[in-house]
């Protein structure tokens, strides 16, 4: 019974994470038709944004394991007392990497790049980008709580949208309004 049931939660885990990086293909593909400078540019962009959204998703993970082990031991007071201050650590979070972006974008980029169209580029990004990290900070907190109650379902299905979503706002916004990178923060929002 145990080994189904850990099967069944790293299945859906696996599926979840399997839908992320397939809209960051999708995105990518996108984002080639660009030209080489919004490629190298988000090539860079990736690798900082993957650095400012970590701690974001370990936050989500850790109220997963506290919530679920309260919940088991029918602590539902701990529960409830784990989501809020988990939301408010993600939410505080969001706040820091937003401000930590817009403050140092450009030294950032020039972590990857020396080519200043490259760079303008990564931090018109970058300071956009910078005031939505509260939203993937909220996801992740409320994502977090699901799974810690083992409702598997709503995460998979939510992550699953998200992604057909972005993916397809990012197509109208880069290919009928022309907006270039400067797309794909709004389609993640």
């Amino acid at each position: 019974e145990l080994m189904k049931e850990t099967f069944r939660y790293g299945f859906v885990s696996a599926m979840q994470q399997s839908t992320v990086q397939i809209g960051k293909l999708g995105i990518q593909g996108i984002v080639n038709t660009m030209g080489v400078t919004a490629t190298a540019a988000f090539a860079a962009i990736n690798r900082i944004d993957d650095y400012a959204y970590i701690p974001e998703q370990n936050i989500g993970h850790a109220m997963t394991s506290v919530m679920a082990q309260n919940r088991g031991a029918g602590e539902g007071n701990r529960v409830k007392r784990t989501f809020l201050v988990g939301m408010c650590i993600e939410v505080v979070y969001g706040l820091m990497a937003g401000i930590a972006l817009i403050l140092f974008a450009n030294p950032l980029m020039c972590l990857f790049t020396k080519d200043s169209a490259t760079i303008i580029m990564g931090e018109s990004y970058l300071h956009l980008i910078a005031f939505m990290y509260i939203v993937p900070a909220i996801t992740n907190g409320v994502q977090g709580y699901f799974r810690g109650m083992g409702d598997l379902k709503i995460t998979l299905w939510s992550s699953m949208i998200n992604f057909a979503v972005r993916v397809l706002c990012c197509m109208i916004l880069v290919f009928v309004w022309d907006m270039g990178i400067v797309a794909l923060p709004w389609a993640y929002l």
